[in-house]
């Protein structure tokens, strides 16, 4: 029986192979500290046609990045794992963050919701995440399928007292 981590080399492997992209990819693993469960992060780097693997708005990315989860999942493997191809997804993190972030101080400062632009779920996800320590501002998730956004607000005076 393979390991989850040999799971997602064979995987990525055989669909690069397919879709004829000249790659090399790595696989880290790192542990949850609150959910104890491993997390695997695989960098995939080409020297060309990464738009194509990369789609628009990362669209081939998180499509490719769910086939191979759905692969993990299938054979029993409950871990994360996350795809990244040149770096595009780290860029666009460090982007949300920034945005998450400023709009924290927005909403804190003028003490008026602030609503973001609509984002999957994992970027909703990253702008929760950013937040939750901010105890000037809480998150809600609005709307429904690719206009679901996040607006972030001031914490309520009742939430104060």
């Amino acid at each position: 029986m393979s390991t989850a981590h040999e799971t997602i080399e064979t995987s990525v492997d055989t669909i690069l192979q397919l879709m004829d992209f000249d790659a090399n990819y790595s696989i880290k693993e790192q542990l949850d500290p609150q959910t104890d469960k491993k997390i695997f992060t695989c960098s995939i780097t080409t020297k060309t046609d990464s738009r194509f693997l990369i789609g628009q708005h990362g669209s081939n990315l998180y499509a490719l990045e769910h086939i191979v989860r759905s692969i993990l999942y299938k054979n029993g493997y409950t871990d994360r794992m996350n795809i990244d191809i040149n770096g595009y997804k780290a860029d666009k993190d460090r982007a949300i963050t920034n945005i998450a972030k400023d709009a924290a101080n927005q909403a804190a400062q003028e003490k008026k919701p602030i609503i973001l632009r609509p984002m999957n779920a994992y970027e909703r996800r990253i702008v929760h995440m950013t937040v939750a320590d901010d105890t000037r501002v809480e998150t809600e998730s609005v709307g429904a399928y690719e206009d679901r956004k996040v607006i972030i607000k001031p914490q309520s005076i009742m939430n104060s007292l």
